[in-house]
């Protein structure tokens, strides 16, 4: 399934960004297997209670389970694994980077790396990366640039959130929830949200996401009909919500050993 149409219209996403029907991985010896990892994503903290402290899922981030151009996708990404990690000032393997995912955005505990729930998440990543090497280049990888040039403005931000964010997200940025209690967008700040040491706490990985993903259902765009906010409203409603009340990492002390603090980070 490719996350592009052949188009004219300039509200469709054209870019080559493949991703994989998901429904093939039922064609596969390990089906079962997969299925797990693809849904250990979409209902993280469901599925895994004791290893989740908030209600955030893999899906919050890494959106259709990571089948989105510049919404964090899987395509491709274990092709990468190991790599240096600045942030860790070592290489690190994908296990490592999916247990920093749970300690940080999920603000809980990691997973044992030789448990069959690591097992089926890095198959479901390895089964995402089909053909890609590690030279390669994969198209819409990550969550996009956004320029630090751009100085934030919180009380724009403020107002960026009320008119275009909290519909989904909450006035306090608490998320919304369907009539049986369940999370249908996720909480933004608060001790149900993710901590300090996540990426998305950091003013300009946010906003690039937010600039290329959010608000979902703007206009007609493929696949989310997601974006629509100027660079400078991303950053400046990026900055607001990002630096509201959010759990501590206590383990940030041991953050960039080697590298040079990124001028963003919340600490």
């Amino acid at each position: 399934m490719k996350a592009a149409r052949a188009t004219l219209d300039p509200k469709v996403d054209t870019r080559p960004c493949d991703t994989p029907r998901i429904a093939d991985v039922l064609k596969e010896a390990n089906a079962a297997q997969l299925v797990r990892g693809m849904r250990l994503n979409t209902e993280t903290h469901t599925l895994l209670p004791k290893n989740v402290g908030n209600v955030l899922n893999c899906s919050s981030c890494h959106l259709n389970a990571g089948t989105v151009a510049d919404g964090s996708p899987y395509v491709g990404v274990s092709a990468f694994f190991p790599s240096y990690a600045p942030r860790a000032g070592r290489e690190i393997t994908l296990e490592d980077r999916i247990n920093g995912c749970f300690l940080r955005s999920m603000n809980g505990k990691p997973l044992a790396k030789d448990g069959d729930d690591m097992k089926a998440m890095v198959a479901y990543f390895d089964w995402m990366k089909r053909e890609t090497k590690p030279e390669d280049k994969a198209e819409g990888r990550g969550v996009g640039k956004i320029s630090q040039a751009i100085k934030p403005d919180t009380e724009n931000g403020a107002r960026v959130y009320a008119a275009q964010c909290a519909v989904c997200h909450g006035s306090n940025g608490e998320g919304i929830k369907d009539a049986a209690g369940a999370f249908v967008y996720p909480p933004l700040w608060g001790n149900q949200s993710f901590n300090i040491g996540a990426g998305m706490a950091r003013t300009y990985t946010a906003a690039a996401f937010v600039k290329r993903n959010m608000p979902i259902g703007f206009h007609g765009g493929f696949p989310l009909g997601q974006g629509g906010l100027t660079d400078q409203e991303a950053v400046d409603v990026a900055e607001y919500f990002s630096h509201m009340p959010r759990p501590d990492f206590a383990p940030k002390v041991n953050d960039w050993p080697k590298d040079k603090k990124p001028a963003d980070a919340r600490y």
